[in-house]
């Protein structure tokens, strides 16, 4: 796999060293037709669903993710509907909340929800205005297997000069995935957002926590400035099915 970037990027020599690091992965891939498994426009639930909020603040909903089609999950039952707020980045604990994954295990009786709104006040306080989450077009997606590489700043490939390094870094551009579930993030900043989510929860260490969704801007989503949304959780959690711990960083340029 990766075959020919390797070369391309004069790599040969390090290949081996390069696939020893390398971690499994799925990659998304946008698709003409429709899928189980999508991101951007509405959510389908039950007729009970409770949309989630952050501070009284109805959350933008992300994609809902077909389990079926996701082979790193334990189970194959439902959809994993994402949902955050853009008014946190998570890189503080007061941040829990912002952002959330929802398991749904039955697919039946599933209807498309009102989208939620919250009345705020305005232009000094002497108006009010609803305010609702931002719909995002829709973009349906499939998935294949791939692999994933660590970045230069974890130091898990020796490279014997600063050609070499660069040439990785370049690879490592280009076999980005937009859409990923699993393996190493393809960070925009600092390389350090497993810490991110250990200090959230106070909970284990950086290696326990793994990649559950890493989202670039696809269709008309925009995160800042050419950004990205990296969803972790708890290996713990994930073998449990235990989605209420997700912890979601935000990085742009």
């Amino acid at each position: 796999m990766h075959e020919t970037e390797f070369h391309s990027h004069d790599l040969a020599s390090h290949i081996d060293a390069i696939r020893a690091a390398a971690l499994p992965s799925l990659n998304g891939n946008i698709s003409e037709s429709s899928s189980d498994s999508y991101f951007g426009g509405m959510p389908t639930v039950p007729p009970d669903f409770e949309w989630p909020t952050k501070d009284g603040y109805p959350l933008s909903f992300v994609g809902q993710l077909h389990c079926s089609d996701i082979e790193f999950l334990p189970t194959n039952a439902g959809d994993l509907l994402f949902f955050y707020d853009n008014r946190h980045w998570g890189y503080s604990p007061k941040d829990i909340g912002h952002a959330v994954v929802v398991h749904q295990r039955s697919t039946e009786n599933r209807v498309l929800p009102e989208l939620p709104g919250r009345e705020v006040s305005t232009f000094f306080g002497l108006r009010k205005k609803m305010v609702t989450p931002r719909v995002y077009q829709r973009v349906d997606v499939t998935f294949t297997d791939s692999c994933s590489y660590p970045s230069y700043e974890r130091k898990l490939v020796k490279f014997a000069d600063d050609v070499a390094e660069e040439c990785y870094l370049e690879f490592c551009d280009s076999v980005r995935s937009e859409i990923q579930i699993g393996g190493y993030p393809t960070p925009i900043q600092s390389d350090s957002m497993e810490l991110d989510c250990v200090k959230a929860f106070q909970l284990g260490q950086q290696s326990d926590w793994a990649l559950l969704l890493q989202l670039f801007e696809v269709g008309d989503m925009i995160w800042g400035d050419a950004g990205a949304l990296y969803w972790f959780i708890h290996r713990d959690d994930l073998h449990a099915n235990r989605f209420d711990r997700v912890w979601m960083i935000t990085q742009c340029h």
